[in-house]
């Protein structure tokens, strides 16, 4: 089979796996508690009358599948709807947020992974030793705390009681000397946001990377370039740590989920203007067209993410394309 035909397949699958998260995500915000009617009026006691006038100005009378279908017709067509609340189009609010978003999400990635693979080889190297224990304990620590109380913990001292770093948000003003000094103030306000996932997402890859890296190192193959006389350096960096990779590859794509559900505590906690605080405000108030069309972005980047990593992964390693 050829990389085209096995991107085509995955491609392929890809829809039927949109449309069942789509009812899922449909489904499941119609089932929460809660009226977009009531949550819009904003008072309690309101006459049945007025209820039901507003309702159907929303669409929310008709039938459930019938507003399926509907809200699916216009996302094919790339129209998410306009929000309850604000009247704006979702995509624009949706589009306006997802840079930051990003910005945190590869921040935190790019970092856990160039820390993951380099404690993770030294761990496995020296095996038994100092290093592997001091990275595996740590590790352990960093899986096993919540990242919201790590959060809680950070800006508790660092923003609270010591004042090194802003408290929230993403820059202090709008007025600099320099674009250099913009750039500085708003790093200092990713730092904490940053800091927290990192902590987290690198111990898990770090288990990740040592787990593989020990098993590779013990691989027949591994010990016959030992024996041929190569170098130790040329042994780990270009035969162990390519192939030890290969699970990591694969994970990166599927990590793009973990990523967004920890981010999104994240970017509340720290008032930071991303997807995910903006899903858990608009959930406050019931505004079902822009919690849908908020969902349905997020699983196609999730999507997009595990069929990158499944191409990846097919170049990588070719004998994935005949599974």
């Amino acid at each position: 089979m050829t990389v085209r035909t096995y991107v085509i397949r995955r491609i392929i699958l890809i829809i039927p796996t949109f449309f069942m998260i789509t009812i899922l995500i449909f489904v499941l915000i119609h089932l929460a508690p809660g009226d977009p009617a009531m949550a819009i009026i904003g008072r309690h006691n309101v006459p049945q009358d007025v209820l039901k006038e507003m309702r159907a100005r929303l669409g929310l009378d008709q039938p459930i599948p019938v507003q399926y279908l509907l809200w699916v017709s216009r996302l094919l067509q790339g129209d998410l709807g306009k929000s309850y609340v604000s009247q704006r189009p979702v995509i624009v609010m949706i589009t306006e947020r997802i840079p930051r978003t990003l910005e945190l999400m590869l921040a935190a990635e790019l970092i856990s992974i160039t820390i993951a693979v380099i404690l993770g080889v030294i761990a496995a190297v020296k095996h038994y030793g100092l290093a592997d224990a001091v990275s595996s304990v740590g590790a352990l620590i960093g899986y096993s705390i919540p990242t919201f109380w790590i959060a809680l913990v950070a800006l508790l001292v660092f923003s609270v009681s010591l004042g090194w770093l802003p408290l929230s948000g993403t820059h202090t003003s709008t007025d600099f000397p320099s674009p250099f000094h913009a750039l500085l103030d708003h790093l200092s306000y990713l730092v904490l946001p940053a800091g927290v996932l990192i902590l987290g997402w690198t111990a898990y890859l770090f288990r990740m990377v040592r787990s593989s890296m020990l098993e590779v190192l013990g691989q027949d193959y591994i010990t016959t370039a030992r024996a041929k006389g190569l170098r130790e350096r040329v042994v780990i960096y270009k035969h162990a740590l390519r192939n030890a990779l290969l699970p990591v590859v694969t994970y990166l794509g599927y990590s793009i989920g973990f990523l967004l559900s920890g981010a999104a505590v994240i970017e509340y906690i720290f008032t930071w203007p991303g997807l995910g605080n903006f899903l858990v405000t608009i959930a406050q108030i019931r505004d079902y067209p822009t919690m849908m069309g908020t969902g349905a972005i997020i699983a196609i980047m999730v999507l997009v993410a595990n069929l990158c990593a499944d191409i990846a992964y097919a170049i990588v390693d070719p004998r994935i394309r005949y599974d």
